[in-house]
């Protein structure tokens, strides 16, 4: 195969993939910034330290190489699962070796002796951080990038039936600030118990680490989109909220209402997506379990679950959530 075959071929998968170019460029830059930060610094470093970047940078590299694979692969749909299953999937990888990368080089600059940065809490501290960073942005451009192809889909009536996004109010933010909360100050003192006995160094990087993304989810707060298809009916978040949704097939559905619903701390239920007090969409399929979503537009919610299936109970009453 001649050269300029293999390029035009090369042209022909990038003008199929318009998306690819966007990352290759980006994760280029990542690894030349890394590779710059590491040649800058590898003088004032231990022997056993450069060869410690040098493998957070092949593993970059290799992590790198899969990730555009990954996305090169032919497949249907091909930008939309880039950006709403790839791109966070990858950005949390990235983000643990150009965290691991970070720690080992400021844990070891003008160091005489090699420190790991799994040995050190704030080594551990950095990585997390680093990990919980990239996964974070990757889920948050991945759901504008969800709600942005939906909102498109219902204006031009093609797929989605009808749309609607939610957004938390102060009811929610309490809620949630309660529950993380308590969870974030059980994972405070365990580090603050086991840090002598498990790394070296001050627990101080974690607990901030904690408190950060504490503050950080309560501040910024969880994002929903409803979409109601003839197929089904799909509740996308972009945080944590609700794991990751709900979807209910049309043909499970035995009654859809309006009721007033109330986020509750200390509850865990992943069929249900309560980001604010007010009006809700309640679904009921016929197995039994029941479902819910909150929206301003609850009422008409139903009525397009209606007419998309006829059999569904005419249930449009205010309840409360029980």
């Amino acid at each position: 195969m001649s050269i300029w075959t293999s390029a035009r071929r090369a042209r022909t998968a990038l003008a199929a993939n318009p998306v690819l170019p966007v990352f290759i460029a980006i994760y280029v830059s990542i690894v030349a910034l890394s590779v710059a930060a590491v040649r800058t610094t590898e003088s004032r470093l231990p022997v056993e330290a450069g060869n410690l970047t040098s493998y957070w940078l092949e593993s970059e590299v290799i992590a790198i190489a899969m990730y555009l694979a990954w996305v090169a692969l032919p497949r249907p749909h091909r930008m939309r699962y880039a950006l709403e299953t790839v791109l966070p999937i990858g950005l949390c990888l990235y983000g643990v070796d150009a965290a691991g990368l970070t720690a080992t080089l400021w844990l070891n600059l003008n160091a005489k002796t090699l420190q790991m940065p799994f040995g050190s809490l704030t080594g551990i501290g950095l990585i997390l951080g680093g990990s919980f960073a990239g996964w974070f942005l990757g889920r948050y451009l991945g759901g504008l990038a969800a709600a942005s192809r939906l909102r498109r889909e219902a204006a031009s009536s093609l797929r989605s039936a009808w749309f609607s996004e939610t957004s938390p109010d102060g009811s929610w933010r309490r809620a949630t600030g309660i529950t993380t909360g308590l969870m974030m100050f059980a994972l405070i003192l365990l580090a603050q118990a086991t840090s002598p006995a498990y790394a070296p160094g001050s627990p101080l990087p974690i607990q901030l680490l904690a408190a950060g993304v504490w503050a950080f989810t309560i501040v910024v707060g969880d994002h929903a989109t409803i979409s109601i298809t003839d197929a089904a009916i799909k509740v996308r978040t972009r945080l944590l909220s609700n794991n990751m949704g709900w979807s209910v097939s049309l043909s499970e559905i035995e009654s859809a209402r309006a009721i007033t619903a109330r986020p509750e701390p200390l509850r865990f239920d992943r069929s249900k997506c309560v980001l604010r007090t007010g009006p809700a969409l309640e679904i009921r399929t016929v197995t039994g379990g029941r479902y819910s979503v909150s929206m301003d537009d609850a009422a008409e919610a139903v009525s397009v679950v209606r007419a998309l299936r006829p059999g569904v109970w005419p249930q449009t009453r205010q309840a409360g959530d029980t």
